[in-house]
């Protein structure tokens, strides 16, 4: 557990601002809207990190927090946060029409203008970027004003309550990843049951959901156990979506994987690092553990084996 702010070590007209600051390093850009004088501003944050995901609990006074379309410009990489209020009462225009009691389940899209409005208490917050769920905005948006109405609402809630808990002892022991994979999961499965509705089209967002997914590769082509199933955990979505999304490419996830890598040990071959190295060690630096079957792909892929490439295309010192 990290506190990250404890007001009363702060002078009074530093309180407001220190609140501020917090949200956005949370993802909310807001300003405080409040009606008391500024030493009446109080709160509380503890954060937590789990796996890829985050937990932010707070204890704030009443006030009042305003996200507008200028305070989003330039903002980080978009953001859906389930929370449960703890204690008190509040109102937020990503739940309309409710009044927030306690054990209350809502979801906050810190990519929208939103107010909130606390009147003193409480709040627990799971934070994840809406990438590693596979939605598109619009659906996300939609799901998550009726989270609360989901038939998998009260598995959440539960989920939620020992996981603000424990939140301390679970980020640091040997299965946060696997939490925040669970977590994400229930979530998704959670939103798509509100609506009732299949999640993914045929359009921009999915071309989006699939760079995300080549960006990744690219990133971690030198992991030998890289594949669909790591590639779909660090999206938070599972083995069968991935394969969804990636059904308007050419060819197969496993062979577009295989090719990056060639590619990337080919150029490495002639590199001023790579070509005075073994091709064993350029094969391992890119994911190949056996070298034998990183000749043959090699080969395959460019009708000559490493060595006789690296002889061809390596220029003089």
């Amino acid at each position: 557990m990290a506190l990250i702010l404890d007001t009363s070590d702060l002078p009074p007209g530093r309180r407001a601002a220190a609140v501020a600051e917090v949200l956005q390093f949370s993802g909310a850009r807001t300003r405080i809207v409040r009606n008391s004088a500024d030493d009446e501003v109080s709160a509380r944050f503890e954060h937590f990190t789990v796996g890829e995901a985050q937990v932010l609990k707070s204890r704030k006074s009443s006030l009042g927090l305003v996200t507008t379309p200028a305070l989003l410009n330039g903002a980080q990489p978009d953001q859906l946060v389930v929370s449960l209020r703890v204690a008190g009462t509040a109102t937020h225009s990503h739940a309309p029409g409710r009044l927030l009691h306690p054990g209350d389940l809502f979801a906050m899209n810190l990519w929208r203008p939103y107010a909130y409005f606390d009147g003193g208490g409480e709040n627990a917050g799971f934070h994840l970027p809406l990438d590693r769920l596979g939605l598109e905005h619009d659906y996300a948006a939609r799901a998550s004003e009726v989270i609360h109405a989901s038939p998998l609402a009260g598995q959440l809630q539960r989920h939620l309550q020992i996981l603000f808990r424990d939140a301390d002892a679970i980020s640091h022991g040997p299965a946060a990843a696997a939490v925040a994979q669970a977590t994400a999961d229930l979530v998704r499965a959670a939103l798509i049951a509100a609506v009732d509705e299949e999640p993914f089209r045929r359009d921009g967002s999915d071309r989006n959901q699939v760079a995300v997914v080549k960006s990744y590769v690219t990133q971690h082509l030198a992991d030998p156990d890289l594949g669909a199933e790591q590639i779909a955990r660090a999206m938070f979505i599972s083995v069968r979506q991935l394969y969804k999304l990636w059904e308007t490419e050419p060819g197969p996830l496993g062979q577009w994987i295989i090719e990056c890598r060639l590619d990337a040990a080919r150029q490495d071959l002639t590199s001023r690092r790579g070509r005075n190295q073994t091709i064993a060690a350029v094969a391992r630096r890119w994911g190949f553990a056996d070298s034998t079957h990183f000749s043959r792909r090699f080969r395959q892929a460019y009708g000559m084996s490493p060595r006789e490439w690296r002889h061809v295309h390596t220029e003089g010192p």
